[in-house]
C-alpha cells in the first residue's frame, strides 16, 4: 500500500502542468502577491494607514488561507485537478494495464488519499508564506504583528488550524467523490470537469430549491435536510473555528419557513462530514469493482 501511495504521489506530482495551474498556483501565487506588498509597502506613503485596520495578526492570516479550498473558487479548482486524476486513466488507457497487478479498491483509496495529502500540504506551504510574509509587509510599514507568542495564543491557534486542516481535507475528499463519480461515468476529462463543476454550483443552492418543495407539501420540516449538506456543515465547521459560533448561513431559509435558526454543534457537523466521505467513498469503490474497464 505504501509503495502504490509513492507511486502515485510521484504520478500526480510528475504532471507539471496540471498540478501547477491548479494546485500549486496556491503558494506560488501567495509568494507573488507577498512580495509584490511587501515592495509596495516600503514605496508607498502611508501605507500602514490606507491598508491596515489596526495590529496585523499572524494567527488569522494563517488560518484565513484555509476558507479558499472550501469556498467554491477553491473547489473549482480541486475539481479540475480531481477529474484530471480519475477521468485521465480512462481518456488515456491506463487503467487497463494497472488493474490486473492490483486490486481496485486499493488504487481508488489511494488516489483520494494522495489528492487530500497533496492538497492539505500546498496550503500548508500557503499559510506558512502568508504568515512569515505578512510579519515581513507589517515590519516594512513599521508596525509590529501581534499576538504575541504566549502558551495560550499557541494552543488555540493549534487548535483553530488543525480544525482547519482537517477541515479542508474532507473538503477535498467530498469534491473527490464528485469528480470520481462523474469521472467514472462519463470517462472524460471536458464531461467529468463540466458535471463536477455543476455539481458544486448547484449544491449550495439545494436549501432554495427545497423551499418551494416544503411549501408545496405544506411540510416545512423538509427543510432540515439542509443541515445535512455538505456545504452547510463546512461552513458550520468554519464558523466554529473562527467565531466560535454556529453559522447563520441558511437562517433566512428557516425563518421563511417558519422555524427556528438551526445552531448545530461543531461534533453534529463533522459526524455529517465523515458520513458523507464514507458513504461517498464506499458507493465510488462499488462502483468501481462491477465496472467493465475493458470497454
Amino acid at each position: 500500500m505504501i509503495n502504490l501511495y509513492r507511486a502515485e504521489l510521484q504520478k500526480t506530482i510528475g504532471n507539471r502542468w496540471v498540478t501547477g495551474f491548479l494546485l500549486w498556483i496556491f503558494p506560488i501565487g501567495a509568494l507573488g502577491v507577498m512580495v509584490f506588498v511587501s515592495l509596495m509597502a516600503l514605496v508607498l506613503e502611508n501605507f500602514a494607514e490606507n491598508f491596515f485596520d489596526g495590529t496585523p495578526l499572524w494567527t488569522e492570516s494563517m488560518i484565513g488561507v484555509w476558507s479558499m479550498p472550501t469556498n467554491i473558487i477553491g473547489q473549482m479548482f480541486l475539481i479540475g485537478l480531481t477529474v484530471m486524476t480519475f477521468a485521465g486513466e480512462y481518456q488515456w488507457g491506463t487503467w487497463k494495464n494497472i488493474i490486473p497487478r492490483r486490486r481496485r479498491y486499493a488504487l481508488i483509496a489511494v488516489k483520494f488519499l494522495t489528492l487530500g495529502t497533496l492538497v492539505v500540504f500546498a496550503f500548508v506551504v500557503m499559510s506558512i508564506i502568508v504568515g512569515i510574509g505578512g510579519g515581513i509587509v507589517a515590519a516594512a510599514a513599521g508596525l509590529e504583528c501581534g499576538p504575541a507568542l504566549s502558551q495560550d495564543v499557541i494552543t488555540e491557534f493549534l487548535r483553530n488550524y488543525s480544525l482547519q486542516a482537517m477541515l479542508a481535507f474532507l473538503t477535498v475528499l467530498i469534491t473527490a467523490i464528485y469528480a470520481a463519480f462523474t469521472a467514472m461515468l462519463m470517462r472524460s476529462i471536458l464531461g467529468g470537469a463540466l458535471v463536477g463543476l455543476g455539481l458544486i454550483i448547484i449544491e449550495p443552492i439545494v436549501a432554495f430549491l427545497l423551499m418551494p418543495i416544503a411549501h408545496w407539501l405544506d411540510w416545512n420540516n423538509l427543510l432540515h435536510l439542509i443541515r445535512f449538506t455538505p456545504t452547510y456543515n463546512i461552513n458550520n465547521i468554519y464558523s466554529w473555528s473562527r467565531f466560535d459560533e454556529p453559522s447563520l448561513m441558511f437562517s433566512g431559509v428557516f425563518e421563511a419557513g417558519g422555524l427556528s435558526i438551526s445552531a448545530d454543534s461543531l461534533a453534529f457537523s463533522l459526524v455529517v462530514l465523515t458520513a458523507w466521505v464514507t458513504v461517498g467513498i464506499g458507493l465510488i469503490l462499488l462502483l468501481f469493482e462491477r465496472q467493465d474497464i475493458s470497454s
